[in-house]
């Protein structure tokens, strides 16, 4: 972990998950405050996930080190900008703004290609970069998420301050590091070719057996954007204070610190099938609490169910596409974060069948979940997935 927080795209990483946690809260509410509908603000995520899932797939595409970090740098001043956008009353230039702060959420990809070819980091294992960038991406999403309840403060001295443009330094910071990372990718770039050179290719995977882990997936993500977008509008629409959206979202990150390691050692003797449909098992209960009981006890339990279902889904999500896709992790993160996107289109949408932002939009996600753990559990035996990836998730 350390050598990871020594790197500078191990800081950038810390950043833009940062970035992440804060517009994860300020985005619903600032749509919310600035007076759009239902609609609109569905209209927003929608267009956002579009956006973030043709940047994903472009992003774990191979391409030549040397272009790695110019599209890194030029990403993240990106959404410094489109950040900036969001927060007006216009929605298509919020939608453009929504748009181009996502170059900056889907960077994972570039910042573990150029994590993987610098001299600091390049001889670690899959699995050691897949945990300590997940751990990574965790605090900093805490951090993030906290920082949200900060900015919030100063609107009392400020009322003109947008909460959510406190992103906005976290991101031209996350680029000067990207930048100033220049020389070390440049002579890591032999060593991480050697090495590469010597790791045995994966398995051929069934088609099936793909488009089955692929669909679980997505709607694994499907239930995760369900409390991602609409638990916070539940929260201000039930006359909550908007700050214990802050407190709920915390809760959550601080015990899937706390469950991360546990995983990764639960990782070394169990298939991740095995554990994802675990994990969905876990979710379903979690959902079903937020749904069937609306007292701010029952919201918290629901958050702290959460925690293992949601760090199963990062952590263990990418590992599973990299024993079935022929790249290795890098492409199974990046079509990981892809597939993210189409499970956020499909948990942003399908509420809007129940009216309002009432509780019961929560059975929508524990449905997702309930069909996501029978594949899971059903693909546990498969030979191709009954062992974990070399060196397990630590």
């Amino acid at each position: 972990m350390s050598r990871l927080l020594r790197s500078p795209y191990g800081l950038c990483l810390l950043l833009v998950s940062a970035m992440t946690g804060l517009i994860s809260v300020g985005y619903p509410v600032a749509l919310e405050a600035a007076g759009f509908s239902k609609d609109k603000i569905a209209v927003f995520f929608f267009v956002d996930s579009l956006t973030a899932f043709a940047l994903a797939l472009t992003a774990s595409r191979p391409a030549p080190l040397r272009h790695t970090r110019p599209l890194l740098v030029a990403a993240l001043v990106s959404g410094a900008g489109g950040v900036a956008l969001v927060g007006g009353r216009s929605l298509p230039l919020v939608c453009l703004g929504g748009a181009l702060s996502m170059a900056a959420a889907v960077t994972l990809p570039l910042i573990l290609r150029q994590i993987q070819t610098s001299p600091g980091t390049a001889a670690l294992s899959d699995s050691v970069l897949a945990a300590g960038t997940r751990w990574i991406a965790v605090a900093g999403y805490l951090a993030g998420v906290a920082g949200f309840g900060a900015s919030v403060s100063l609107t009392t001295r400020w009322p003109d301050w947008t909460p959510v443009h406190a992103a906005v330094p976290l991101l031209l910071a996350a680029a000067a590091l990207a930048a100033a990372g220049t020389r070390s990718a440049a002579v890591a770039s032999r060593t991480t070719s050697a090495r590469s050179a010597h790791e045995p290719p994966p398995p051929a995977t069934p088609g099936l057996l793909l488009v089955a882990g692929v669909a679980a997936l997505v709607l694994l993500k499907a239930a995760d954007s369900v409390r991602l977008v609409y638990l916070p509008l539940f929260v201000v629409a039930s006359g909550r204070d908007e700050r214990l959206i802050s407190v709920l979202f915390l809760a959550t990150a601080a015990v899937e610190l706390l469950v991360l390691p546990l995983l990764g050692r639960l990782g070394d003797r169990r298939p991740a099938p095995l554990l994802l449909g675990a994990a969905a098992v876990v979710g379903v209960l979690s959902f079903a609490v937020s749904a069937g009981f609306a007292s701010l006890g029952s919201l918290l339990l629901s958050q702290l169910l959460y925690a293992p279902f949601t760090a199963a889904l990062q952590a263990l999500g990418p590992l599973l596409l990299g024993r079935l896709l022929p790249g290795g992790l890098p492409a199974g993160a990046g079509f990981f974060a892809a597939l993210m996107q189409l499970g956020s289109l499909i948990g942003i949408l399908a509420p809007l069948t129940v009216p309002g932002y009432s509780a019961g939009l929560f059975w929508i996600a524990a449905a997702f979940c309930a069909v996501a753990a029978t594949v899971l559990l059903r693909m546990r035996s498969t030979p191709a997935l009954s062992l974990t990836s070399p060196g397990g998730t630590r």
